[in-house]
C-alpha cells in the first residue's frame, strides 16, 4: 500500500502528540517482583487508556480510537523509546479483544471490551493443553450443552496471567465425532466460575507468569460462545494472527531500543578504557543490528497486510519465524558482552545490567516455542507459501 504525504504529515503530527504526552506524563518505576510488577503495569493501563492510547487501532464502537496500525506502530515506537513499559492487559487488548470486536455477539462486544481495553478485567487465552500444543487442533477439553449452558471439563497449560485474569478466551471441543479441525468451539469463560482452578508455573526467570488451568464441570451460559457452534477454529485462527502479527510490531521496537543501547554502552567503555571485546561478540552484536533493521522492513509490510485486511495469512508465520531468531539472536548477543560477570549484581560489563539482560536472555529462549513453535511456522510456510508438499 503506497502511503500519501498527508498519511505521513498525519503520522507525524501524532508522533508530536504522543512524545508531548510522555514528556508530562509520571512514567511508572516497575518492579523487579511479579506482584508489584503486575499492580504498577495494570494502573499504568488505565492511565494510557484514559489518555486515549489503548485500542489505537480499535474501532470507535468497540472503545478504540478508530485510527491505522500505523498509529499504534508510531505508539509503541515513542513508548520504547521514552523508557516506559507496555501495559499489562496485551492478551485481551492484542489478540483476543481483536476476534470478540470481529465475531462478538453485541453484549460480549459492549460489555467485555471497555473493561477489557481499561485493564479492569484482565484476560487469558486457554488454548494449549498438555498434549495439544503445536497440534492445537488435537485439544481435549470438552464441552457439553445442558439447557441454556456448557458444562467444560478439561486442562489448559501455558496460560500467562491465568491467576490473574478475570476472563477467558478458551477453545473446547463440542463435538467429538468431527474430524479434528472441526468440532471445536471459541467460548469466554468467566474464571471466578466454580470449578475453574488457575496453578501458576514457576519459569526459569524465576517470575510465575505461566499457569496450568483445571476446569471441573465448570458451567458457562452458552451465549458466552463467539461465533456459530463449531467453528471456533477459524476464530482461533484469527486470535492466533493477532497474537503473531501485534507482538511483532511491539517486541521489534523494543529489540530496537535494547541494541541501540548495548551499543552505546560498548562505544562508552572501549572510549574510556581502550578495551574491546572479542571480535566473535562484535560479529554477534552486528549481526543483531542488521538482523532488527531487517525485522523492521518485515514490520512495514504487516502493517500493509493488516490495513489492506490480509489477515490471518501465512505470512504471518513469516513474521513470528523471524521474530523468535531475532529476539534470541539479540539476547544471546547481549549476554555474550557481559562474559563471566553475567549474574554478578554488583558488576555492569560495559555498562550493561547483568540481571537484567541475563532474564531477558531466559525469556526469548521460549520465543520459538509460544504462539506456535518455529517448526509449525516453517511447516505453514513451506506448504501454504512455497506449495511443498505435506510430509
Amino acid at each position: 500500500m503506497t502511503h500519501t504525504t498527508q498519511d505521513t504529515a498525519d503520522l507525524e503530527t501524532y508522533r508530536r502528540q504522543v512524545r508531548a504526552w510522555l514528556a508530562q506524563a509520571t512514567v511508572p518505576e516497575v518492579p523487579l517482583d511479579l506482584e508489584g510488577r503486575f499492580a504498577v503495569l495494570r494502573e499504568w493501563q488505565k492511565t494510557l487508556y484514559e489518555a486515549g492510547f489503548v485500542g489505537i487501532s480499535w474501532t470507535r464502537a468497540a472503545g478504540g480510537q478508530g485510527l491505522s496500525p500505523l498509529h499504534q506502530l508510531v505508539f509503541s515506537e515513542e513508548l520504547a523509546r521514552a523508557g516506559a513499559p507496555q501495559p499489562i492487559g496485551l492478551i485481551g487488548v492484542d489478540v483476543v479483544g481483536k476476534s470478540i470486536e470481529t465475531y462478538g455477539l453485541d453484549w460480549q462486544r459492549q460489555q467485555l471490551l471497555p473493561r477489557l481495553l481499561s485493564g479492569e478485567d484482565i484476560w487469558c487465552q486457554g488454548f494449549s493443553e498438555p498434549e495439544s500444543g503445536s497440534d492445537l487442533a488435537s485439544l481435549r477439553t470438552r464441552a457439553r450443552i445442558e439447557g441454556d449452558e456448557f458444562v467444560i471439563t478439561g486442562q489448559k497449560v501455558w496460560t500467562s496471567w491465568a491467576h490473574k485474569s478475570q476472563w477467558c478466551a478458551l477453545l473446547a471441543r463440542t463435538d467429538a465425532d468431527a474430524p479434528k479441525h472441526r468440532g471445536i468451539s471459541y467460548i469466554l469463560v468467566d474464571m471466578s466460575t466454580p470449578g475453574v482452578t488457575a496453578r501458576p508455573l514457576v519459569q526459569m526467570t524465576g517470575d510465575d507468569e505461566f499457569c496450568e488451568v483445571f476446569l471441573e464441570d465448570v458451567r458457562v451460559p452458552v451465549r458466552n460462545l463467539v461465533g456459530q457452534l463449531n467453528e471456533g477454529w477459524a476464530i482461533a485462527q484469527d486470535t492466533l494472527s493477532h497474537e503473531r502479527g501485534s507482538y511483532t510490531l511491539r517486541r521489534r521496537v523494543e529489540y530496537e531500543v535494547a541494541v541501540e543501547e548495548a551499543v552505546r554502552n560498548l562505544r562508552g567503555h572501549v572510549s574510556a578504557t581502550g578495551t574491546e571485546p572479542p571480535d566473535r561478540v562484535l560479529e554477534q552484536l552486528g549481526r543483531s543490528c542488521t538482523a532488527v533493521r531487517a525485522l523492521e522492513a518485515l514490520t512495514r509490510r504487516t502493517i500493509d497486510r493488516q490495513l489492506t485486511g490480509d489477515i490471518p495469512s501465512p505470512y504471518d508465520s513469516v513474521d513470528k519465524l523471524s521474530l523468535n531468531e531475532v529476539e534470541q539472536l539479540l539476547y544471546t548477543s547481549i549476554t555474550d558482552l557481559l562474559g563471566p560477570f553475567r549474574l554478578a549484581a554488583d558488576r555492569a560489563p560495559f555498562g550493561l545490567d547483568g540481571p537484567r539482560w541475563v532474564k531477558e536472555h531466559y525469556y526469548s529462549r521460549a520465543a520459538s516455542i509460544y504462539g506456535g513453535t518455529s517448526q509449525i511456522q516453517k511447516n505453514i510456510i513451506g506448504e501454504r507459501l512455497l506449495g511443498l508438499p505435506r510430509g
